[in-house]
């Protein structure tokens, strides 16, 4: 019985592997929404914080081409958000050390896309992503949320396996109105495509 449910599951995929077509890409999307909501303060425990950085968004992405029009893949992405923390007397004077949060977002996003334009060396689609979004930091805490994946509008260009894609989307991650993880991250990705 085991064979016969392996001979018919290797017949049904077979088929599905050389008919479509596979893609790789690796990318990078902007940082908008980590730029704007952390900044340099006060939080609300007294502490100070400053000097902060932003990776912006790498994602790495594989997708299969079920038909010309709809593909569907499975994406990672990851971006981080550093600062330093000092702690604070009520008048905002330093009473202590400063340390270093390193704040991580890594998303794990099964991805549906639709092509709406193909021609010889470029392509217009559109597509959604739903998954999950880890957060952690070198504190030891970490977190778990629904994350949505939009892209409005993406333009490949190229020619052969290797293809140039941008996208204008959001990518979406919050448990409720005050634990908003990201909200318009990655608004601008670019991406480097390879095919076969």
């Amino acid at each position: 019985m085991k064979r016969i449910l392996t001979l018919l599951l290797l017949a049904a995929v077979l088929p599905l592997s050389a008919a479509g077509q596979h893609q790789v890409r690796l990318g990078w999307g902007d940082m908008l929404f980590e730029t704007l909501a952390f900044h340099p303060g006060y939080a609300a425990d007294g502490k100070r914080t400053s000097d902060f950085c932003y990776t912006g968004h790498f994602f790495a992405e594989y997708s299969y081409q079920l038909t010309p029009v709809t593909g569907i893949g499975i994406k990672s992405d990851l971006g981080g958000i550093f600062w330093k923390e000092t702690p604070c007397d009520i008048y905002r004077a330093p009473i202590g050390e400063s340390s270093r949060v390193r704040n991580h977002n890594l998303s794990f996003i099964p991805t549906a896309e639709f092509t709406f334009l193909k021609r010889e060396h470029v392509e217009l689609y559109a597509g959604i992503g739903a998954g999950l979004l880890v957060a952690f930091d070198n504190k030891g805490d970490a977190a778990l949320s629904p994350v949505l994946d939009l892209n409005i509008l993406g333009v490949r260009a190229g020619k052969g396996p290797w293809w140039g894609a941008v996208e204008f989307g959001g990518l979406n991650a919050l448990t409720g109105a005050n634990t908003i993880y990201l909200l318009g991250s990655r608004l601008v990705s670019i991406s480097l495509n390879y095919r076969w």
